[in-house]
This record gives structure tokens, C-alpha cells and sequence, in this order.
């Protein structure tokens, strides 16, 4: 996967280092992003009490237990 982050200076958009997906069937995605960083301020934090159920287990896959 390639990501470029970049200001359009014009309609035509240049890209490097993809000699080897010439010929192949790809996506392009362009998004408009925002210029000003959005930062969320919490409210409120807090804490739970797991009884060990983490213990020998990845956090991954209790999140989607």
C-alpha cells in the first residue's frame, strides 16, 4: 500500500515508486483533509476492576469479546 500525504497544486497528480503496479487493477482514494489538528479533551476517566480476566489473555481479543 502506498499513502502520500501532499497539496494538490494541480489536476494532475504525479506518483513515484509504482513501476510495479503498472498493468495491475488498483484503487485510488483522495480525501479532502482538514488543516487544523483536532484534539479531544476527556471529561471524564475511570478504571475497572477485571478479576484477573486479563491475566493470560491479549487485550485485542477481550476488547472484542
Amino acid at each position: 500500500m502506498i499513502q502520500i500525504k501532499t497539496k494538490l497544486t494541480s489536476s494532475t497528480i504525479k506518483l513515484k515508486n509504482v513501476k510495479n503496479l503498472i498493468g495491475k487493477e488498483v484503487e485510488i482514494t483522495i480525501r479532502e483533509v482538514s488543516e487544523r489538528k483536532s484534539k479531544h479533551n476527556w471529561n471524564h476517566s475511570g478504571s475497572v476492576d477485571l478479576k484477573g480476566k486479563l491475566d493470560n489473555r491479549s487485550i485485542r481479543d477481550f476488547a472484542h469479546e
